[in-house]
C-alpha cells in the first residue's frame, strides 16, 4: 500500500505506548485489584438497595462517589462548587392499561404484560385514544443508503406500528454497524415519527431484538416503572402520548386479523433483499392507560482534575460511568435487590481508580480531565442527557468522552474500543492497549448495537468524540473465559444475580482500569484534539452548528 501523505501523518502524531507508560507509572502503581474490588462490593452491597436514582441507596452511592473522589485529590465539578448536578426526573408506573387491536376479522386477544406493554411519556397520568394504524417498516430514514421506510405513508393522526431496531447489520444485505447503530436509535426514531403527525407508536418485537434483549425481561422491567428526563419542568418525550411494544406472537395475530397472508418472518425476510417491508395494515388501536407520576431528583457526581498546560487546561477530557442500578424488583430466587455490580458498580470503580492514578501523576495531565457519575442510564441515558444539555463547562471544550460499563470478569488480553475507529480517538487507544501489552480487536457482536446504548451516546450525538472501551478475554470461542462472559449475559445482565463475586478476576479489572488512565492521558495530552474521520457517519452531528457551536439540543418534543 502506498504510503500517503495522510498515512505519514497519522503514524507521526500517534502516542509512543512507552513514553506514555513512562509518564503514567507513578500513577498506575496506585491501581490495585483490592480497590477495584472493594469499590463493586460496596456499591453492590444489598444496603444500597440496586441504586435506582432517587432513591437512598442511590444517595448513599453518590456521597460515596464523592468522598473516593476528594481522598483522590480532585476538586468539585459540580452546581455551586459542590459535588453533584441535581438531574430532573419524573417516575412513572402504570396502575392499569389496556391496549386494543382489531382488524376486518375482529378483535385480537391480548393478554397485558405477555403480548403487550404500554408506557407513559410522564406528560399526562391518563390517556385514552382510539385510531388507526399504520405500519412504517422499522420506522427509519437514511437517505444516504437509499433508504425510507416513511416514503408514502401517512401518519397523521394514527398509531405507527414499526419493527424493533433496524435492518441489520449482517454481511452483504444489512446496513453497516454505524449506520444500523444510527438508525436503532429509539429516541431519534420516536422524534421522526412524532413530526410526522403520528399520536403513538407500538414497537413490534423481532427475533433479532430478541436476541438483543428478551421480550419477557423487556416487559417486566417495563411493568415495574420507567423514569423520564425532565427540562424546563417538561417531561422530555412529550408530545407522542402513546408508546408501548407487542410481541411477535401478537403482531402476527394482528396481521391475521388485517386479512393480511404475510407474517412478521415474512417482512423481516422482505428487508434482507434490502427492500422496506410495505404494508397497508388495516386495523385499529385503542388505548387507555394510567399511570402513577411523581417527581423524583437523583445527582449526577462529578469532579476535575485541572489541566497543567495553560494553553490546553480550557479544554476537557470526560470520563462517565454510571452509578445507577434497578434497584428492587420482581424476586428471583427469593432475591429481590438488583444489586449492578458488573453494571454497573464496576465501571464506576474503573473510574475511581483511573482518577486516583491521573491525580498521582507528578505532572498532571496537559488538558483539564473531568470525572462524571451519572444516573438514570437504565432509564435510557437520561443522567448523561443531562450532563450533555447542561456540561459544567463548555460543551465545544469537551474534546472527547471515554465511557466505561462494566469491566472484564475473566482475564484480559484485549481492548473491544466501540465507535474508537469512527474517530482519532483510535491513536490513543491502541497506544494505551500497547503500553500494557493489550491487543485491540473489533466489536464482536455487532448486532447489539452497543454503540448507541451506554452514556457515550449522549456526547457522541452532539458531535463530541467519544469511545467505549470494554475488556475482551481473547483465546478461542468457547474458552472457559469467553464461555463465563457470555454466561454472564445469559443469567446475571440486568438480573438479580449480578452481586458481586469472589472469584472474579480483579487484577484483570485493575489493568483495566490501568489502560483507562493510560488512554485519558494520552487523550489530554496530544497537542491535537480528537476529530471525526473523513468517512464517520457521526460527523453529521458536528456539522449541525447552533449559536454554541454543537449540535442541537432537542427539548420538550423528545430528546
Amino acid at each position: 500500500m502506498p504510503i500517503t501523505c495522510a498515512l505519514v501523518f497519522a503514524l507521526a502524531a500517534a502516542p509512543d505506548p512507552a513514553a506514555l507508560l513512562a509518564h503514567a507509572e507513578p500513577g498506575l502503581d496506585a491501581v490495585r485489584p483490592e480497590a477495584v474490588s472493594a469499590h463493586i462490593r460496596f456499591l453492590a452491597d444489598d444496603l444500597l438497595e440496586g441504586r435506582a436514582p432517587g432513591t437512598r441507596g442511590h444517595a448513599v452511592a453518590e456521597l460515596y462517589v464523592a468522598a473516593q473522589l476528594q481522598a483522590a485529590g480532585l476538586e468539585p465539578a459540580g452546581e455551586g462548587g459542590g459535588w453533584f448536578q441535581d438531574v430532573p426526573l419524573r417516575g412513572w408506573k402504570v396502575k392499569d392499561g389496556r391496549l386494543e387491536l382489531a382488524g376486518k376479522a375482529g378483535p385480537v386477544a391480548l393478554a397485558p404484560g405477555v403480548d403487550y406493554v404500554l408506557a407513559s411519556d410522564g406528560a399526562s397520568p391518563r390517556v385514552e385514544l382510539s385510531a388507526p394504524l399504520a405500519f412504517a417498516g422499522y420506522g427509519v430514514v437514511a437517505p444516504e443508503l437509499g433508504w425510507d421506510d416513511l416514503a408514502g405513508v401517512d401518519l397523521r393522526g394514527k398509531i405507527a406500528v414499526v419493527l424493533a431496531g433496524a435492518p441489520g447489520p449482517g454481511p452483504g444485505a444489512f446496513f453497516p454497524p454505524v449506520a444500523h447503530a444510527l438508525a436503532a436509535d429509539t429516541r431519534a426514531k420516536h422524534e421522526r415519527l412524532r413530526e410526522r403527525g403520528a399520536v403513538g407508536v407500538l414497537q413490534v418485537w423481532t427475533p433479532d431484538w430478541e436476541r438483543r434483549q428478551p421480550w419477557a425481561h423487556y416487559a417486566r422491567v417495563v411493568s415495574q416503572g420507567r423514569l423520564v428526563l425532565l427540562d424546563e419542568g417538561r417531561p422530555t418525550l412529550e408530545g407522542l402520548p402513546v408508546r408501548g411494544a407487542i410481541s411477535a406472537a401478537a403482531f402476527d395475530r394482528l396481521l391475521a386479523a388485517a386479512g393480511e397472508e404475510r407474517r412478521l418472518a415474512d417482512l423481516v425476510a422482505s428487508v434482507t433483499r434490502l427492500r422496506p417491508a410495505r404494508l397497508a395494515l388495516r386495523a385499529t388501536a385503542r388505548v387507555a392507560l394510567e399511570a402513577e407520576l411523581q417527581d423524583v431528583t437523583a445527582r449526577n457526581v462529578l469532579g476535575r482534575l485541572r489541566g497543567s498546560d495553560p494553553a490546553l487546561a480550557g479544554e476537557h477530557v470526560l470520563y462517565t460511568a454510571h452509578l445507577d442500578h434497578l434497584g428492587i424488583g420482581q424476586p428471583e430466587g427469593g432475591d429481590a435487590v438488583y444489586n449492578g455490580a458488573m453494571d454497573n458498580a464496576a465501571g464506576v470503580g474503573v473510574l475511581l481508580e483511573a482518577a486516583r492514578a491521573l491525580a498521582r501523576l507528578p505532572t498532571a495531565p496537559r488538558r483539564t480531565v473531568l470525572f462524571a457519575a451519572v444516573t438514570a442510564e437504565e432509564h435510557g441515558l437520561l443522567g448523561s442527557e443531562h450532563l450533555a444539555r447542561r456540561p459544567p463547562v463548555p460543551l465545544a471544550s469537551i474534546v472527547a468522552n471515554v465511557n466505561l460499563d462494566g469491566t472484564p470478569m475473566a482475564g484480559l488480553r484485549n481492548l473491544v474500543a466501540f465507535g474508537a475507529d469512527e474517530s482519532t480517538l483510535d491513536r490513543p487507544v491502541r497506544a494505551a492497549a500497547a503500553a500494557l501489552g493489550l491487543g485491540v480487536v473489533p466489536d464482536p457482536r455487532p448486532e447489539q448495537v452497543i454503540l448507541i446504548r451506554s452514556d457515550q451516546w449522549s456526547f457522541i450525538r452532539r458531535g463530541t468524540p467519544a469511545v467505549f472501551p470494554v475488556g475482551h478475554p481473547g483465546g478461542e470461542k468457547g474458552s472457559p473465559e469467553q464461555e463465563r462472559a457470555a454466561r454472564w449475559w445469559r443469567e446475571r445482565y440486568h438480573r438479580a444475580a449480578d452481586a458481586w463475586d469472589p472469584t472474579y478476576d480483579y487484577e484483570g479489572m485493575a489493568a483495566f482500569a490501568r489502560a483507562m488512565a493510560l488512554l485519558g492521558l494520552a487523550i489530554a495530552d496530544d497537542p491535537e484534539r480528537p476529530r471525526w474521520n473523513p468517512d464517520s457517519r457521526f460527523r453529521r452531528f458536528a456539522a449541525e452548528p447552533t449559536a454554541g457551536g454543537v449540535a442541537p439540543v432537542r427539548t420538550r418534543a423528545g430528546k
